[in-house]
């Protein structure tokens, strides 16, 4: 199964893909969890001490061939399970961890062929293992363009009860439909009671955007972001742990 967690800045997208790593983790499974952010934080919301340097994804794992049809691809140089290994942090609950990287120097270009690189791990890695990929994307439409998400199974998008977060919602839900991905499914953040619920719900039924969450607004959530903290470890029982545990009940019972 491979997901991805797509939504306007701030919306708490990733947040809800560490939390869904850790849940998924707990049932057994090995979790990959990719920051495709290149201003990463998947790591601290995963509950990674200090601050892990490994070797960030780039172009350089990839190798160009040409296809049946005469064009020219790409494709990952070596097994995507060393990879793993070469590039991969260990986090708690059975996730490992994979960075795109951060821009070495400002004015420097695009980071299209890191894109590119994620693009080809996300297809590779449940080809090949038996890994749950959760992938976090980077807060704007730039992903969708380059097709980073192209061979995700499911793409969650994170919005707030707000018209530009439901909007972008929209905008990202007709991009993925022209990369062919099977299901867009929202996941509705920081509900704080009934005028939030139907605003969703209305905007939802009216631009055909399936609802399949919603995460009541949670004070423990702010006070993990703001203290750089786990909100599994902070508080497991918290209300929005406990419904995204239960989107990764449904994901596994999905995935048997």
């Amino acid at each position: 199964m491979k997901i991805a967690i797509s939504g306007k800045g701030g919306v708490g997208k990733t947040t809800i893909a560490g939390t869904l790593c850790r849940t998924l983790g707990r049932s057994g499974r090995e979790v990959l969890a990719i920051d495709g952010d290149p201003n990463p934080n998947l790591a601290v919301v995963l509950g990674i001490e200090g601050n892990p340097a490994p070797p960030p994804l780039s172009g350089k794992l990839l190798e160009r061939y040409e296809g049946e049809d005469g064009k020219t691809r790409v494709r990952l140089e070596d097994p995507v399970e060393e990879v793993f290994r070469t590039h991969g942090i260990a986090a708690p609950d059975n996730v490992t961890l994979l960075l795109l990287g951060k821009p070495e120097h400002a004015g420097t270009g695009c980071m299209c062929s890191s894109h590119a690189v994620v693009r080809e791990v996300v297809h590779a890695a449940v080809a090949e293992t038996n890994r749950i990929t959760v992938l976090d994307m980077e807060a704007s439409l730039e992903h969708m363009k380059r097709g980073t998400a192209k061979y995700v199974d499911v793409l969650y998008v994170v919005v707030e009860p707000y018209y530009r977060s439901l909007e972008a919602a929209a905008r990202i839900q007709e991009l993925a439909r022209e990369l062919e991905i099977e299901r867009v499914a929202v996941i509705a953040n920081k509900v704080r009671g009934d005028e939030d619920r139907e605003a969703i719900e209305q905007f939802c039924a009216k631009r055909g955007l399936d609802l399949r969450v919603l995460i009541p607004y949670d004070e423990t959530l702010a006070e993990a972001e703001r203290e750089g903290r786990s909100i599994v470890e902070l508080n497991g029982a918290s209300v929005a742990v406990q419904r995204i545990a239960e989107l990764g009940k449904e994901i596994l019972a999905s995935a048997a």
